[in-house]
């Protein structure tokens, strides 16, 4: 996993799979601004969002139980079936300094009245971004344009361990989103990667591969053991005049002895979004001051 995680992050290629160009819809500022709701309640968004897919549904799990929630759809051949939590609303603010509530509606599967865990998986998501209007009404202002997949622990997302409004940032000119860490600790090892949120509101809300954020098995070794190794990656925000500013990835730590790897410690890369792709991909990398 590691090894694939490096390949990705050091490569002169993207940091992700490219994935397949399909015909993408295409955004429309004024037929969001049309989407108003009387406030943010899981009544009110379930309603507008999903009125023809909501099912009873019944699960046996603490997490579904800790948040509003309902089925989603038929249970599908394998039995399993869709539940839809709505996460707590998070506050932040647009490129020109106005407040936005981001709502956040995970899909998660259940089998058998139980949630269905996996280690390490991912979860999929819709994000809806409004704006509050003089008369009190939620007007949308962007959305995914489809369910996006976000990597996560035990089947719990991890972008909601982000805390949207104290990390949300400038990544482009007229564009505010945050970079978050998944990671995952198994059986001595732990393993992260950053991503990218994009907030546009001339687009759709996505989230991006960014690169390996760090790595180090000190549940299996000691310190002082030749087999011993712990870095982390380090992202860095480089505002420049650009749609997309550049994020510089700098290594720092003891990297794992494998002479397959590349030297990466002590060393930057600069990675840059590509538009078209719809990838981050390294344009440069140098070795760091």
């Amino acid at each position: 996993m590691k090894r694939l995680l490096l390949s990705l992050a050091l490569s002169l290629g993207a940091l992700s799979v490219t994935p397949a160009m399909a015909a993408a819809p295409a955004f429309s500022a004024s037929q969001m601004a049309q989407v108003k709701i009387k406030d943010l309640s899981f009544k009110e968004v379930m309603r507008e969002f999903y009125s023809d897919q909501m099912v009873p549904t019944v699960a046996d799990d603490t997490y579904i139980d800790s948040l509003p929630n309902i089925g989603l759809g038929r249970a599908d051949s394998t039995a399993y079936r869709t539940v839809a939590l709505m996460r707590p609303t998070e506050l932040y603010y647009s490129a020109d300094g106005e407040q936005r509530y981001l709502v956040t509606i995970e899909k998660v599967l259940i089998h058998d009245d139980s949630l269905e865990y996996c280690f390490p998986c991912s979860s999929k998501a819709d994000l809806f971004s409004f704006k509050k209007l003089n008369n009190g009404q939620f007007q949308l202002v962007s959305r995914t344009s489809e369910s996006v997949d976000f990597s996560s622990i035990y089947s719990s997302m991890d972008l909601q361990n982000n805390d949207i409004r104290a990390t949300s940032e400038s990544l482009g000119e007229n564009l505010v989103g945050s970079i978050f860490k998944s990671g995952y600790m198994r059986q001595g090892y732990t393993d992260s990667s950053w991503a990218v949120l994009h907030l546009p509101e001339n687009d759709f809300i996505n989230t991006y591969a960014l690169g390996d954020a760090g790595s180090d098995n000190s549940g299996q070794e000691e310190e002082g053991s030749p087999f011993y190794y712990s870095y982390e990656g380090v992202v860095e925000v480089m505002p420049v005049k650009a749609k997309y500013y550049p994020i510089k990835l700098t290594y720092k730590g003891i990297a794992p002895d494998d002479p397959e790897l590349p030297d990466f410690i002590n060393k930057s890369f600069v990675m840059k979004f590509n538009p078209v792709t719809k990838t981050y991909e390294t344009a440069s990398s140098f070795v760091a001051l």
